[in-house]
């Protein structure tokens, strides 16, 4: 059989001081005092133990065992690792299959294997407030033989959740292990456990409360850059940023340490979207986004237009020209306006995902087609404008086609027509590839390198205009 392996969980801040530690004892075995006036029971009486000491005296026990070996420690003052945290947990799936005896019965062997027969004191306890059952430890950190210190690396990790795997699937609890090692993904928002337990009171965090205003600061329509988010956070928020680099780190004015100087954290400890290229990579997919809504908007107001002679639609075929032209064919059938253009679309093969970038266009050929009309786009041409020696851009590589085409206007849907134009694709060229997603990503790498060209351009006038005046 393959190896399996089980939820043990190690990212806990540790206890670096006296209160920690006995904040961290109560917390486990339900005795703060904020669970007692809630009424929260975390474990019973026989669901919690302790190996090395007296279970209801683990931290004094602690303590005791570290004045042995000399090793010092802080009341308040946050200095040496005194004892560390892990849990193990369950899936709710195998509720039906688990007991809280037998979930202790696991965690005493647990215990015995990675701390207890290594010398450590050991104190653990069964949850029981929760869906999900779980076991949390507290481990000290310093060794009862020879005053060294538990280390819980990735090494040590993995072969816990082996074991803890191991001790599953021999109680039947398949969907309390899987076969690949798990490694934490890094990429979502961190949330550590004095945040965690301000969360479940409903209250807002430090950190919580700069990922508000920097959420808020991205998804604002007026912010483009990151230069544009730190100002606005600045403005709006009187938040204090400081960015060197690729580290970028936030304070508030009014969250401060004793001494007097403002709370600051980085970017990199809220999570990565709040990172520097984290902050970028969701700014670019936004102007994506917007983009894309001004096609869309444009779409929608260039078949207005056509929606304007409904009337004329609505015709008898009597009243109109049109019923002598072969192209009507669609008339002599008796089909309303719109079944036509469903068989207009299933002709040319148009799917759903490509009218949402060429729709627009594909509305108004099939119009030109209903009504009978010539397509004057292909013959708008002058007999001077035929005559002209257009350059041959489409086998043109971009670099020299992006230098000698004119400073690009604001206007997108503007833009995409004049591309068509001197691309060459026309009615017969476009009839396999008009309403494919390939022409409008090449029109968007031409559209943007022309904007970087022609700014580049402006500041070099710029320098050559300084340049004279100081000559």
């Amino acid at each position: 059989m393959g190896a399996v392996y089980g939820n043990v969980k190690v990212n806990y801040s540790y206890c670096k001081s006296v209160a920690q530690l006995k904040s961290a004892d109560d917390y486990i075995l339900g005795r703060r005092k904020e669970q007692i006036a809630d009424g929260v029971v975390k474990t019973q009486n026989h669901l919690y133990n302790a190996f090395g000491c007296n279970r209801d005296k683990f931290s004094n026990s602690l303590l005791m065992t570290r004045k042995m070996h000399d090793k010092k420690y802080s009341r308040y003052k946050q200095k040496e690792i005194l004892a560390q945290k892990l849990s193990i947990s369950f899936h709710p799936d195998d509720n039906d299959k688990l007991t809280y005896e037998d979930a202790y019965r696991i965690a005493e062997e647990f215990s015995r294997e990675f701390f207890w027969s290594k010398g450590y004191e050991v104190l653990f306890a069964v949850h029981t407030d929760t869906e999900h059952v779980h076991v949390h430890f507290l481990v000290s950190n310093c060794n009862l033989r020879d005053g060294k210190s538990f280390r819980r690396g990735p090494a040590e990790l993995k072969e816990m959740c082996s074991f803890f795997g191991e001790q599953c699937r021999e109680h039947g609890l398949t969907h309390s292990y899987r076969d690949t090692y798990y490694v934490k993904d890094k990429s979502p928002e961190r949330c550590n456990f004095a945040e965690y337990q301000m969360k479940k009171r409903e209250k807002l965090s430090f950190r919580e409360e700069i990922k508000i205003y920097l959420r808020n600061a991205v998804n604002t329509p007026e912010t483009r850059t990151l230069e544009d988010v730190i100002q606005y956070v600045k403005d709006y928020f009187m938040m204090d940023v400081k960015l060197r680099g690729n580290t970028i780190s936030y304070a508030l004015p009014y969250r401060r340490k004793k001494n007097g100087e403002p709370v600051s954290v980085r970017g990199k400890r809220l999570g990565e979207r709040f990172t520097v290229s984290g902050i970028t990579e969701c700014l670019e997919q936004k102007e994506r986004k917007r983009i894309e809504y001004q096609r869309i908007e444009a779409d929608i107001e260039h078949m207005k237009e056509f929606l304007r002679d409904y009337d004329e639609w609505e015709k008898e075929p009597g009243e109109t020209s049109r019923e002598d032209n072969p192209e009507n064919s669609n008339e002599e059938k008796n089909i309303s306006f719109y079944e036509g253009f469903d068989l207009f679309c299933e002709k040319e093969d148009i799917r759903e995902a490509d009218e949402d970038i060429f729709y627009g266009a594909a509305f108004e050929q099939f119009n030109r087609e209903w009504q009978g009309e010539e397509d004057d786009k292909e013959n708008s041409f002058t007999d001077k404008e035929e005559k002209e020696e257009q350059p041959d851009y489409k086998n043109m590589p971009l670099a020299e086609r992006v230098a000698i085409l004119p400073e690009p206007t604001e206007d997108v849907m503007e833009e995409l027509r004049m591309y068509e134009k001197r691309m060459g694709y026309n009615k017969d060229t476009m009839r396999s590839m008009r309403y494919q997603m390939s022409m409008y990503d090449e029109f968007l790498e031409e559209y943007e390198a022309r904007k970087k060209q022609w700014g580049t351009e402006k500041v070099r006038e710029f320098e050559r205009c300084k340049h004279k005046r100081s000559r």
